[in-house]
């Protein structure tokens, strides 16, 4: 289908503040398509529910006959269940869909005024958790869940129950941040938002419900977790009142910077700030090359900014290019070492410029204290929102085309995603595409207003570098 269609069981809340009405308008302002599965028409004030108004399972089942008798489900959203029957009504459905699930654990409402039952909590630990792909409970859910206080014994607890990944949410932590902690087989980290000094209704509801949408949308999971922390940043700080609620924006238009999360691996370097010196805006033709004569060649025929990237030599190798590389290099010339930042910092040179990988293994405190600028290479939402939280120099962003100069398990980004990004990083971070750039391409690039483009095959790869050189340096 051109527009997917997302699942969402749940309540429907009378006052529209959570639950199935709220998952709706951020499925739509997402462009996808939102299917409710009612569980229960709950009776609810400001002062808390009174009722749950649970319809039966037979009912239940005969909405969601008539929905999948002509509909395909790309994702599915699960939010409150009500009682064991529906549990296991859901259970049912759940096994007949190979799609994102994601479930957002209703376990008692914001005002604690009911809670589901231990048999329900029990049914859900115990047979829905190996069938979904992200459970996203609050700490306290967490908690309640596991029956567990630490949150390392409680997230073990739910691996052993089957679960395949979790996002434990922070808001109702006693901190500054808003931190959300992911963790699946293959990765761990730590997401967060400054916070912001309002109470708003349903921001559970609506990031479960933004992660739905952006995996039907074919996002990877921690893109999509990235993207959805960033919808729910925006939609609060845009909140709006109604009646005696804040109520989550849904809006159109595009995040700003401080929407975006930042990233970490440690909880100890959650708000951690490092302060890198500068570079300029538009830094320009980036050659990358691996050998100190292409270094030499490429500064004398006018080029200004340029990194070495030797993978294949021994360390004493790698300290006599970049030590040859630097006497050949002007004032004006911008040197980058690409992984080696203990040799550049030796060395002097004007920057290094990391990896994800790198960037993980680096001591960037000793890079910051040493004067160096820091380059950052992103392919994706969630290593940009990794790189924000170092504060570096400058973000790489690629492979904006296909690149055969090394493997890349990451899409071509194209054009109009790199102008988007140029628009995001809104001259708070100078932007290089990279990956696939000739010079046909690099005119392109220009017209999106990104400052530089870093190339490696086009100019050492061409029978007259020079030509190429004056071009792109003219053109730029």
């Amino acid at each position: 289908m051109d527009k997917p269609a997302i699942l969402l069981i749940g309540g429907i809340d009378p006052q529209g503040c959570s639950g199935i009405m709220t998952d709706s308008q951020a499925v739509s302002n997402h462009g996808c398509l939102p299917i409710p599965l009612i569980t229960c028409l709950t009776e609810q004030t400001k002062a808390g529910p009174s009722d749950l108004g649970v319809i039966s399972a037979d009912q239940f089942m005969r909405q969601y006959q008539s929905i999948v008798a002509n509909i395909d489900i790309a994702a599915i959203k699960v939010g409150l269940i009500p009682n064991l029957e529906i549990a296991q009504a859901v259970h049912t459905i759940l096994t007949q869909h190979p799609v994102p699930i994601i479930f957002d654990p209703v376990l008692a409402t914001t005002s604690d005024g009911i809670c589901i039952s231990h048999d329900v909590q029990t049914y859900l630990f115990e047979q829905l958790l190996p069938c979904i792909s992200l459970l996203t409970p609050n700490i306290i859910e967490l908690q309640q869940l596991t029956q567990e206080t630490d949150k390392t014994l409680a997230t073990n607890s739910l691996q052993r129950a089957g679960l395949k990944a979790c996002l434990v949410k922070g808001g109702h932590a006693n901190s500054p941040w808003a931190t959300d902690y992911f963790y699946n087989s293959d990765h761990s980290f730590y997401c967060y938002t400054e916070k912001q000094p309002k109470f708003v209704r349903g921001t559970g509801c609506v990031l479960a419900a933004s992660i739905a949408s952006n995996m039907a949308l074919n996002h990877d999971i921690r893109d999509a977790i990235v993207l959805a922390k960033a919808y729910v940043t925006r939609g609060i700080r845009q909140a709006k009142n109604v009646g005696p609620h804040h109520v989550i924006n849904h809006a159109d238009t595009a995040f700003t910077l401080d929407d975006i999360p930042k990233l970490c691996y440690q909880s100890a370097s959650i708000g951690q700030s490092f302060h890198f010196p500068p570079c300029p805006q538009r830094l320009g033709i980036y050659p990358i090359v691996d050998h100190i004569d292409w270094v030499k060649k490429l500064i004398d025929v006018g080029i200004n900014t340029i990194q070495l990237r030797i993978k294949d030599a021994s360390p004493q190798q790698k300290h006599t290019a970049i030590k040859q590389a630097k006497a050949h290099c002007h004032h004006q010339t911008a040197f980058f070492v690409n992984d080696d930042w203990q040799a550049a910092i030796e060395h002097q040179v004007y920057g290094v410029h990391l990896g994800q990988e790198d960037l993980h293994q680096a001591n960037l405190s000793q890079i910051a204290q040493a004067g160096l600028r820091l380059g950052v290479s992103t392919h994706s939402y969630w290593e940009l929102a990794r790189a924000l939280a170092v504060n570096p120099s400058y973000i790489a962003f690629g492979p904006v085309f296909k690149t055969s100069s090394k493997v890349m398990p990451w899409a071509p980004q194209g054009i109009a995603r790199v102008k988007q990004w140029q628009t995001l990083l809104n001259a708070q971070y100078p932007l290089v595409a990279i990956g696939g750039i000739n010079l046909q391409r690099a005119k392109q690039l220009h017209a999106t207003g990104v400052g530089s483009v870093a190339m490696i095959f086009s100019i050492t790869k061409t029978k007259d570098y020079k030509a190429v050189v004056r071009d792109l340096i003219a053109m730029w």
